[in-house]
C-alpha cells in the first residue's frame, strides 16, 4: 500500500469510527456531534490538515456554499471518474441543497439530519447520481 493509499484509507476509518454520533447543526467534535461539514473538518483535523473553518451558514446554506469553500480550505477537485475511497463528496439534495460526505470503500459517511446521526451506506445508484464534485483531502493526489 502507498503512502496515498494509507492516508486515504485513515480518512474514511476516521470517519467510520464517527457512525452513529448524533447530528448537530455546526457540530464539530465526536462528543457534541457533527453536521454534515463538521464531520470532514473533524477528520481532517485528526490527518493533521486541518485549520480552516466557516460557521457563518444556516441548516439550508445557499446554493454552492460547500463548494466553494473546498477550495479555500485546500481540498483539490479532481474528475469524478477518478474519485477514491477517502475523498470529499459534495452531493446535491432536492433542487438546490449541498452536502458533504465521505466517501468509503463501503459507500459513503456523512452526517445526515434525517437519520439524526452520522451514517454509513452503499453508493447506490441514486446517491451516486447526487454526486457533483470530489475532493482530495488537502495532500493528497
Amino acid at each position: 500500500m502507498t503512502t496515498c493509499e494509507i492516508r486515504r484509507k485513515k480518512i474514511y476509518l476516521t470517519a467510520r469510527a464517527c457512525v452513529g454520533r448524533p447530528f448537530c447543526h455546526q457540530g464539530r467534535r465526536p462528543e457534541q456531534g457533527f453536521d454534515c461539514v463538521g464531520l470532514i473538518l473533524y477528520v481532517a483535523g485528526e490527518q493533521g490538515v486541518g485549520g480552516f473553518d466557516r460557521l457563518d451558514y444556516d441548516k439550508t446554506p445557499v446554493r454552492d456554499a460547500i463548494s466553494r469553500h473546498a477550495a479555500a480550505a485546500g481540498f483539490r477537485r479532481h474528475p469524478l471518474a477518478d474519485m477514491k475511497p477517502g475523498d470529499a463528496l459534495i452531493l446535491k439534495i432536492g433542487r438546490r441543497l449541498e452536502h458533504a460526505a465521505i466517501l468509503s470503500d463501503r459507500g459513503v459517511i456523512h452526517a445526515c439530519e434525517k437519520y439524526g446521526r452520522v451514517v454509513e451506506h452503499r453508493l447506490d445508484e441514486a446517491w451516486r447520481r447526487r454526486i457533483m464534485a470530489a475532493y482530495a483531502f488537502p495532500g493528497l493526489s
